[in-house]
């Protein structure tokens, strides 16, 4: 395990100064301290790397979102997690970095690796536990709708908003 997290420590860290089209496993084994052969027994080739890159970076951004909406009801958890989600798209460069780059990837192309809709299911879940009262099936709606929605921001931070302050972030939110 430690191993596989020097890997892809290593790995995000080239693909974040790179983009996924350039990067090459060379760099990442040169990284991550290790011989080609022994970066290709765990991660047959980069997309593998990439999509295992992507689903940890969405894993621990979506258990921070959860770690903020706990104890918190339904409406303020939304509120919250759209102000510490903007905040960390600054936090975890290397998804911004994709998306500028690679904006399939985070959208979620078929074949292409995990999308981050591919993680509503966990959304669902932390709304839920928030005491969302809405039936399952509209609330795995809820979920998707608000990851397509936070995913446009990360695809396309300009606009009207301005996602690097928080208190606009915050009142935006409560307001729409």
């Amino acid at each position: 395990a430690a191993m596989s997290d020097a890997i892809l420590d290593a790995a995000r860290d080239v693909f974040e100064e790179y983009g996924a089209r350039r990067a090459n496993v060379d760099d990442v084994a040169r990284a991550a301290g290790i011989s080609r052969s022994t970066l290709y027994r765990r991660f047959p080739n980069k997309e593998s790397l990439l999509a295992a890159v992507i689903d940890r970076e969405t894993s621990a951004f979506l258990d921070e979102l959860d770690r903020v909406a706990k104890d918190l009801p339904p409406q303020e958890a939304v509120i919250e997690c759209f102000v510490r989600g903007m905040a960390m798209m600054r936090e975890i460069p290397v998804l911004g970095r994709l998306a500028q780059t690679e904006p399939e990837m985070i959208m979620g192309v078929p074949g292409r690796g995990p999308s981050v809709l591919d993680h509503s299911d966990r959304v669902a879940r932390t709304l839920r536990r928030s005491g969302a009262r809405m039936p399952d099936d509209e609330l795995h709606v809820v979920a998707e709708l608000l990851l397509r929605l936070a995913s446009t921001f990360l695809l396309d931070p300009g606009g009207r908003l301005d996602v690097n302050d928080p208190d606009a972030v915050r009142d935006y939110a409560k307001r729409y």
